[in-house]
């Protein structure tokens, strides 16, 4: 009587057990946003310059080795500025920001090779702007303002 007892308890035991895991739900797999390109005409004059966003790419590699962005990751976008006037035009990384898909606006990162310099008259340059951004978000804009020149301009990324 008692091994009679002792197995209908074992088999409730384990149908209770098999029951909990089935109704447990499955993980689901964590997705990562994919980051777009600016479309392929996407020059703008903005207050006498001349202003091309050329892209967006991942700058994992580029962080230093003694810093750590918590939750974050940096992109870095490469961008061309042609200066169309005669006279010197100052230009710097912290003139830009970008509102993420999170809809949050972030400022330039400070990096070492990052944009800032004065163009001078009737010259063109290249350069790069830092930021760091949400790991579970990605660029949405980029945003230029300048409020001593009174310039504005926003550059959409295509989704």
């Amino acid at each position: 009587m008692k091994k009679i007892i002792l197995l209908i308890c074992s088999l409730f035991a384990v149908s209770i057990l098999v029951s909990c895991q089935q109704n447990e739900e499955p993980k689901k797999a964590e997705l990562k946003p994919t980051q777009h390109a600016f479309p392929k005409n996407n020059t703008a004059t903005v207050a006498s310059l001349k202003m091309e966003m050329l892209g967006i790419k991942d700058a994992e590699n580029s962080i230093p080795k003694h810093e750590k962005l918590e939750g974050k990751k940096l992109v870095k976008v490469d961008m061309k500025i042609n200066n169309m006037t005669e006279y010197k035009i100052p230009m710097a990384a912290s003139l830009f920001k970008v509102l993420d898909s999170n809809g949050k606006y972030q400022p330039n990162y400070p990096m070492v090779d990052e944009l800032g310099q004065t163009i001078a008259g009737n010259k063109e340059i290249r350069g790069v702007v830092y930021f760091a951004i949400p790991k579970n978000s990605v660029v949405d804009k980029i945003v230029y303002e300048d409020p001593k020149r009174d310039a504005f301009h926003e550059w959409t990324v295509e989704k």
